[in-house]
């Protein structure tokens, strides 16, 4: 069909599921052996089990009990009561509210953070669900990339680095958003009317852009951070691991999501649910799309310009210098991978816009940000996030579209995406906390959740008045 097409590597996850996945499989399996035997002592073996560990109790088991929400209203009552109930449990275990026998040894962190983002999904679970479903095996596969990627940490001798646990959670969020796209792409096209593994070779085939973004994201990241840390001198090492290992977790997830979906056979039940949410959606964003013509559009972009400078004189930005030099390289980096240079001045600008925000929420509260590495890494979660919404509006771009079409089309495709980033990104960089005995990840999570919130609020603004502007309407 025309508007779908599949490349290479969607075609070959698609037609040959089991070969693909399987000799994926085998890669990540040798590494982590590898990386394991060559490792002095036994701290390679215990990281990757305590990580697979944590990052299935917070990231892949809330994934999959929101994506098991019946959609009928009974049953979802039912469902969401028995889940209150097991979540009280685990809180009242977690925080010693509990007798002996029933109390746990899990932080209370991880248990918060397991059921914070089970709650964060399941109230967005309309606009949600069926992304979780079609893109179950994606946490699985990003859970088992990232394994892989630490092996290949220890191979190089890099496990002590400063820089692993974040990568790790980079690492951990990028599969996320690759399995999650493929799950969307998929009901999109399966509810165009195309074959499901033409839908699913076409939709690993998207998926490939979000994907290289999110590897050359972290090499940015590993630029500006390496380059503070060495005292003028890039730890070329250090980069080249973190962006393998981004490359591997979001390969995983790719591969495996699309092959996942060339063996099921879906019912019509999934187009007639991708097409009652956008149905949903379009009735839901109808008050805002009322209130928000390009001209109010525009007017609300200048007015953020003006706090953006009041803020600026007020507070400053914190490492101006490399923040404007990261800025540079995500704005090179989605130029390559997106090839639109709309798309790249949005994911940039809405980044600069939060991070000096994000700054002048932290003077005025007087909170402690997150050392400066965090901080720069909540920043590159932030981009791939932030890429989750931009890229729907490229793709929603049409010129027989008015600017307000091209928003609303945008935020139905994008918005989804955006949530399941935005949760699995607090709960990546958790997970990898508690792995890697990081001190600072539950800051740089709470800091990666502000620069996000306030990018999503400008967004559709944004959106809006780019695409007045671009298209002259």
């Amino acid at each position: 069909m025309p508007g779908a097409p599949t490349g290479f590597v969607g075609r070959l996850s698609a037609e040959r599921p089991l070969l693909a996945s399987g000799v994926m499989a085998l890669g990540l399996a040798v590494l982590c052996v590898l990386g394991a035997r060559s490792h002095p002592g036994a701290l390679s073996s215990v990281l990757i089990l305590r990580f697979l560990i944590a990052a299935g109790f917070i990231v892949c088991a809330p994934m999959a009990l929101a994506a098991l929400t019946p959609n009928r209203p009974v049953m979802r009552v039912i469902f969401l009561a028995l889940m209150v109930v097991f979540c009280g449990l685990l809180l009242a275990s977690a925080f010693g509210a509990l007798d002996a026998p029933l109390q746990m040894t899990a932080p209370r962190v991880a248990v918060g953070a397991a059921v914070g983002y089970f709650t964060f999904l399941a109230i967005l679970a309309p606009l949600t669900r069926s992304t979780l479903r079609l893109g179950g095996v994606g946490p699985i596969a990003a859970v088992t990339g990232v394994a892989g990627g630490i092996g290949y940490l220890a191979l190089e001798n890099l496990l002590s680095s400063p820089f692993s646990a974040a990568a790790s959670a980079i690492a951990m969020t990028a599969g996320v958003c690759v399995g999650a796209g493929v799950g969307a792409d998929y009901a999109r096209h399966f509810a165009r009317g195309l074959t499901p593994q033409t839908a699913a070779a076409s939709a690993g085939h998207m998926a490939i852009a979000p994907a290289a973004f999110s590897v050359l994201a972290a090499a940015a990241w590993m630029v500006i951070v390496t380059f503070k840390a060495n005292y003028g001198m890039i730890g070329w090492r250090e980069l080249a691991a973190a962006s393998v290992e981004v490359l591997l977790a979001s390969a995983a997830a790719l591969v495996f999501a699309t092959a996942a979906l060339a063996l099921i056979r879906p019912s019509e039940q999934a187009a007639v649910e991708e097409n009652r949410r956008r149905q949903r959606f379009a009735e839901s964003w109808r008050p805002f799309r009322r209130r928000l013509p390009a001209a109010t559009a525009s007017a609300a972009t200048a007015i953020v310009g003006v706090f953006v400078v009041v803020a600026l004189f007020e507070v400053g930005l914190a490492e101006a210098v490399s923040v404007g030099v990261f800025l540079i390289l995500i704005l090179i980096a989605s130029g390559l991978s997106f090839v639109s240079v709309r798309t790249s001045i949005l994911i940039t600008v809405l980044l600069f816009v939060s991070t000096v925000f994000a700054g002048y929420v932290y003077a005025v509260f007087a909170l402690q940000a997150p050392p400066m590495a965090e901080r720069f890494a909540a920043l590159t979660l932030s981009a791939i996030a932030f890429s989750q919404l931009t890229v729907s509006w490229r793709n929603a771009g049409d010129i027989w579209r008015n600017a307000r079409d091209i928003a609303q089309n945008a935020m139905c495709d994008g918005l989804r995406r955006f949530a399941v980033a935005f949760g699995a990104g607090g709960a990546a960089m958790v997970a990898a906390s508690y792995a890697f005995s990081w001190e600072a990840g539950v800051s740089a999570a709470t800091y990666f959740a502000i620069v996000a919130g306030i990018g999503l609020f400008l967004a559709p603004f944004l959106m809006v008045a780019l695409s007045a502007q671009l298209q002259r309407y």
